[in-house]
């Protein structure tokens, strides 16, 4: 059985970052690669991660939807540092392993990208995702007010969070560099 802390018997039964690629829906590809194609890493300190290039002990299972908004803007940049780190990554469409994304909810919903790092044994050793903590903090905010489903305010107040969500995310690539950070300093730790 999958838990949260250990994902051994689902690595395996990935697919590759390339083939999800290849099978998205072109409109959510045409915009994944938009937001892919300010990556460089220029921005970025890829020198931080020479220390992981020699281990050969760390796995990568990242879920995924193709139609998500965060998968469009941050697959891209963790796909890099996973790739630059030479850590093996297959990619999990959620909609069909449902028991693994159930392991990694965040604030007790279904939240894509979700990056997974474990040993070889599928021990998790972090998890990550679907957002940089920064930006997901209206979301965060809009979650601790917990209001009742009935509420009259609820749509308006989550329509805010996910407005500040979009206004955090801005309209460059530029906070890509804390998706960059954030999974560095993670891996830096193992």
């Amino acid at each position: 059985m999958i838990s949260a802390e250990n994902i051994y018997e689902k690595l395996g039964q990935g697919i590759s970052q390339r083939d999800f690629l290849e099978s998205m829906n072109h409109r959510y590809q045409a915009t994944l690669n938009q937001w892919y194609e300010l990556f460089t890493w220029e921005d970025h300190h890829r020198e931080a991660l020479l220390p992981l290039k020699e281990r050969d002990d760390l796995r990568c299972a990242i879920l995924v939807g193709d139609w998500c908004g965060d998968v469009h803007r941050n697959l891209g940049p963790a796909m890099e540092v996973m790739n630059e780190a030479n850590i093996p990554v297959e990619i999990f469409i959620m909609e069909k392993h449902d028991n693994l994304m159930d392991q990694f909810l965040t604030m007790g919903g279904r939240s894509v990208p979700k990056v997974i790092v474990t040993n070889l044994n599928g021990d998790v050793l972090f998890s990550w995702g679907p957002r940089p903590a920064y930006i997901q903090e209206p979301m965060a905010a809009f979650k601790r007010k917990n209001l009742h489903p009935e509420d009259p305010s609820i749509d308006e107040e989550k329509k805010a969070a996910y407005a500040g969500i979009k206004a955090r995310y801005g309209e460059n690539g530029d906070y890509q560099k804390l998706v960059v950070y954030e999974l560095t300093n993670q891996l830096l730790q193992l």
